[in-house]
């Protein structure tokens, strides 16, 4: 390793038909093994007609195999009593870790993992966007980390020679925080969530920290969990934070920001990615196969996460595939003709100062709706029949919906989902 921007120079900048054809040989090989080994993807495949002979090409690949969503392994699981839905092709005696989905829009899914000594595994690729954040040999990595489907990340970070440091992804570990920062100076964190930068900004000062001050040793932050909001970034940049925003990767890997802050880079020599239904917008459903897992490997994985992409050559020269996160094609609510997800309403409600740290649900029954329906959180004691006509109005300005707003503390919305994020669609 060396001080340059790339950690992996040759593939982090590989011609697309080189790409191509590093995923058409894992792709190849793949296919048989986890036909053979996943009682989900065999299921899947039989009932589909289709068989790993058909499949001989990237093109013969994206034109005959079947999809998989959460459902179907979901489904599996509850139908045959297999904790992994029937994703686990190795003996059990064989996992190294299990990790978990975080459960926002549904109940967790189980995830299996197998690395032998010494390798880092199917995420190892993160060491890439580690290295673009600044992390190098013998430095000291922060980790604030929350229960999610992904990689060994002590495992990755020492890969890089460098050393995690551990806490707990809760305000309650701020103290805690605020002094090993002081005393070790970790030059990377991960991560911080919209929840957790509302309760940097009141805790510290109660806590006599000057965020500023207290964070100054950290080169780069992973933010995950949700969309940064304009405000928390307002507020992040206040403190001279740079944030690096990290999202998932259609449950078979995680896509991160470079320093060129234009786009989530996924690496496409470890993951097969597709975007589909594409609409006038530019807007359309993120498909993923995993290349290099064959633990519990996810083939033409439907995420149901609605991006913007491109495969165009970002300006930091990397030649992967970025894409920018919109929603979930389960979160739209179609009203009075208007698509409406939450991120449209995001703006709309944080701009509204009792309600800045932009926690709010859409609540709906079905796709389509007569009316917009809300139920946002707000902090202090405001009048809130004032404050109610303000968030409606800020809706309908920015929207251009107005919505029916039920009013609720931010306390009583953190509460409904995982430290560092709510479900923001709820049933009504």
């Amino acid at each position: 390793m060396t001080d340059e921007r790339y950690i992996d120079p040759q593939e982090e900048t590989m011609s697309r038909a080189d790409i191509e054809r590093v995923q058409e040989a894992k792709l190849l090989e793949l296919i048989p093994w986890a036909y053979e080994h996943s009682p989900l993807i065999r299921a899947t495949w039989d009932a589909a007609g289709v068989h790993p002979r058909d499949v001989r090409s990237l093109a013969d690949f994206r034109e005959r195999v079947p999809f998989v969503d959460k459902d179907s392994i979901r489904q599996f699981r509850d139908a045959h009593d297999d904790p992994y839905g029937g994703t686990l092709c190795i003996d059990e005696s064989e996992i190294s870790a299990v990790f978990s989905t975080s459960g926002t829009t549904g109940d967790p899914t189980l995830v299996a993992e197998s690395v032998p000594r010494g390798e880092t595994g199917p995420g190892g690729a993160l060491r890439r966007e580690f290295w673009e954040m600044g992390v190098r040999p013998d430095d000291l990595f922060a980790v604030m980390l929350f229960t999610f489907r992904g990689p060994g990340l002590s495992r990755i970070i020492r890969s890089m020679g460098a050393a995690p440091v551990w806490f707990d992804h809760h305000p309650d570990d701020f103290a805690r925080f605020f002094a090993w920062s002081a005393a070790l100076e970790p030059v990377a964190l991960y991560s911080l969530s919209g929840p957790l930068i509302m309760a940097l900004q009141y805790l510290a000062p109660a806590m006599g920290v000057d965020v500023a001050d207290a964070m100054s040793c950290y080169r780069g932050i992973i933010y995950a969990g949700e969309p940064l909001g304009l405000r928390a970034k307002a507020k992040t940049d206040e403190w001279g934070l740079e944030l690096f925003v990290h999202t998932g990767l259609g449950d078979v890997g995680a896509a991160t920001e470079c320093k060129e802050h234009d786009g989530c880079h996924f690496w496409e020599d470890g993951a097969l990615v597709e975007w589909l239904d594409v609409d006038e917008s530019g807007r359309g459903e993120l498909v993923a196969t995993s290349l290099d897992d064959r633990t519990a490997p996810l083939i033409r994985y439907r995420s149901d996460d609605l991006v913007r992409m491109t495969f165009d050559r970002c300006a930091c020269g990397r030649t992967h595939g970025r894409f920018w996160p919109l929603g979930r094609k389960g979160d739209e609510v179609v009203v009075g003709g208007r698509t409406v997800l939450p991120l449209d309403v995001w703006p709309a409600v944080e701009a509204v100062d009792d309600c800045a740290a932009g926690l709010f649900q859409v609540i709906r029954s079905a796709r389509e709706a007569d009316v917009l329906r809300l139920r946002v959180g707000y902090a202090g004691s405001p009048a809130l029949d004032g404050l109610r006509e303000e968030v409606i109005a800020s809706v309908a300005t920015v929207v251009g919906v107005a919505p029916e707003v039920e009013l609720v503390p931010n306390d009583a919305l953190l509460r409904l989902g995982p430290p560092h994020k709510i479900p923001r669609v709820a049933k009504s």
